[in-house]
């Protein structure tokens, strides 16, 4: 399961960084367009809005998948043991469900529904935008059952420890 994690983890990093790396640059050049050609660039202004959309759910995606989201641990650092667990899955499931619903089922509704609209200035359908929606719901997906697992097997690993002990006694 950590294979898969590190890959994954590897992939959405790499995907993000070119992202980055290619909207500064084309963001530079629009300075210098503007600026110092006095010519302003049209389409590099929207490749940088659509290309915004998509390093955005991206990165929300790692971020949910890396357990690094901002949350209330309140109630969570009071438990232990099983309650603790049972705890920590829910809220993946809760993830696991929002990610179906709205991100995967509602984002290609709208990408579905936008695909015959025409984004103008870079000449591709609007639903190449609203596809970023399931596509950050599919990793999202993705990273909780393997949050679940981890959790699961962690959760055992430790109170498998203890029994043996125990035992032993």
């Amino acid at each position: 399961m950590e294979r898969i994690r590190t890959l994954l983890d590897r992939s959405i990093q790499a995907v993000c960084c070119l992202l980055f790396i290619t909207m500064v640059g084309v963001a530079s050049w629009q300075v210098i367009a503007r600026y110092v050609l006095n010519d302003p660039s049209t389409v590099s202004e929207a490749f940088l809005r659509f290309s915004l959309v998509w390093l955005s759910m991206i990165a929300i995606a790692y971020v949910a998948g890396s357990r690094e989201h901002v949350s209330l641990t309140l109630l969570t650092d009071r438990l232990t043991g099983p309650w603790k667990t049972t705890f920590d899955i829910f809220i993946e499931i809760l993830f696991i469900a929002f990610a179906s619903v709205i991100l995967v089922f509602g984002g290609f509704q709208a990408a579905s529904n936008s695909m015959s609209q025409i984004y103008p200035m870079l000449n591709v359908p609007k639903g190449a935008l609203y596809s970023s929606l399931p596509a950050a719901g599919g990793i999202i997906i993705l990273y909780c059952t393997i949050n679940c697992i981890s959790i699961y097997k962690e959760y055992r690993n430790q109170h498998g420890h203890h029994e043996i002990r125990r035992q032993e006694s």
